[in-house]
Parts: C-alpha cells; sequence; structure tokens
C-alpha cells in the first residue's frame, strides 16, 4: 500500500505551479460557488453545499453546478435531467433543510470538503482511485469501493498530505492533495477544451 502513496505524491510533485494553485484553490472555489448558491436562492449554505454533493456522483462539475443551480431554482421541484435517484435526495435536503439525506462515503466527504473549503473530507472517486493505483485504464471499471478500501485510499491522500506538507513547506490538507493531482490527471489525459465551465450566473 505505500506504493499508492508513492504514486500519489507523483502526480502531484509532476504539476508545475501554476497547477498546484489551481489544486489549492479548487475546494475554496466550491465553497465560495456554493455559497453564492446560497445567497441567490435564498438558503442555507449546507444546503446549497448538500444541493451540490447530492448531484455529484457520474457528473462532470460544470453541469453538477447548473443541475445544482436549476435545481435551487425550482425550489426543490426539478425532476429531470439527472439521475432520478440523486435528484430526490437533492429535493429532499431543499424540503428538510438539511443534508442529512447524503449518503456514500465519495458524496458525503465530497461536502465535506465543499463546505470547509477543503479542509475536511477525502473525495476518493474513479480518479482518485486510478491516481492510487496509476492505471488510468480502469478509470470506468474501478472494483466497488467498499468503506474498508475507501478507509485505505482516504489514508494514502491523508500520508501522501504528510509528505508533501513537509516537502512544498505549506499545509496541504488530504482533500488540496486529491484536488491537486485531481487537476494534474485531467491535464494530462483530457483534451484541450475538455476543461469543465458552468453558466449558473453565480
Amino acid at each position: 500500500m505505500a506504493l499508492h502513496t508513492r504514486n500519489i505524491t507523483s502526480v502531484f510533485r509532476s504539476a508545475d505551479a501554476e497547477l498546484i494553485a489551481e489544486g489549492i484553490a479548487w475546494y475554496a472555489d466550491a465553497n465560495r460557488i456554493a455559497d453564492a448558491l446560497a445567497t441567490k436562492y435564498e438558503v442555507p449554505m449546507h444546503v446549497s453545499a448538500g444541493v451540490l454533493a447530492a448531484l455529484s456522483p457520474l457528473n462532470s462539475w460544470g453541469n453538477n453546478v447548473n443541475i445544482a443551480a436549476r435545481m435551487l431554482a425550482s425550489g426543490g421541484t426539478l425532476d429531470s435531467g439527472y439521475l432520478k435517484a440523486n435528484l430526490a435526495k437533492a429535493r429532499e435536503i431543499i424540503a428538510s433543510g438539511s443534508p442529512a439525506a447524503l449518503s456514500g462515503l465519495k458524496v458525503t466527504n465530497f461536502y465535506a470538503s465543499i463546505i470547509s473549503a477543503g479542509a475536511d473530507g477525502v473525495t476518493i472517486d474513479r480518479h482518485a482511485w486510478c491516481i492510487a493505483h496509476n492505471d488510468r485504464s480502469r478509470t470506468n471499471d474501478i472494483p466497488k469501493l467498499s468503506a474498508k478500501r475507501y478507509a485505505e485510499i482516504a489514508d494514502k491522500y491523508r500520508r501522501a498530505a504528510v509528505i508533501l506538507s513537509k516537502e512544498y513547506n505549506m499545509p496541504l490538507s488530504p482533500a488540496v492533495v486529491q484536488a491537486v493531482t485531481w487537476v494534474v490527471w485531467r491535464r494530462r489525459y483530457w483534451g484541450a477544451g475538455a476543461f469543465d465551465t458552468y453558466n449558473s450566473g453565480v
């Protein structure tokens, strides 16, 4: 399992200053988007962040923000345009005023990272798994992440954060390490022009 930590730190070290800055800012930017959505649609921030997290599985970030904005604009009535079960969770969050409807380790950790601006949570999605295993070939075919397996990979990001914080002489949370490695992975393997955008108006 030490190999997984080395894979993560290797991807991080391959980042130039621009990508490191982008990754460091990623969850802070997501937090600002959640705050802007909360302000625009007059809901608590934990609701807007919960809606973003609920609508994140199998979604690009740009589309994630757009659908969250549509859901909040509808007052929690949107029932089409995305996965039915996740739309239902987002509606429940709005109706209850609580993110308690969120479930699954990836989604709940993503929520924690958004609401904390990257201070908490370790989001292990298919990309984070592939980075830890240095295996992009299985991006769409990773094994089911049991609670044990999720915890094992998340721990490798925590260990990488400790190593990299000392190496770069700056505090790097596991969520920030995950974000930096994700933007590196995206730059490495996605074509030009493939970067997500959103037009939620926030």
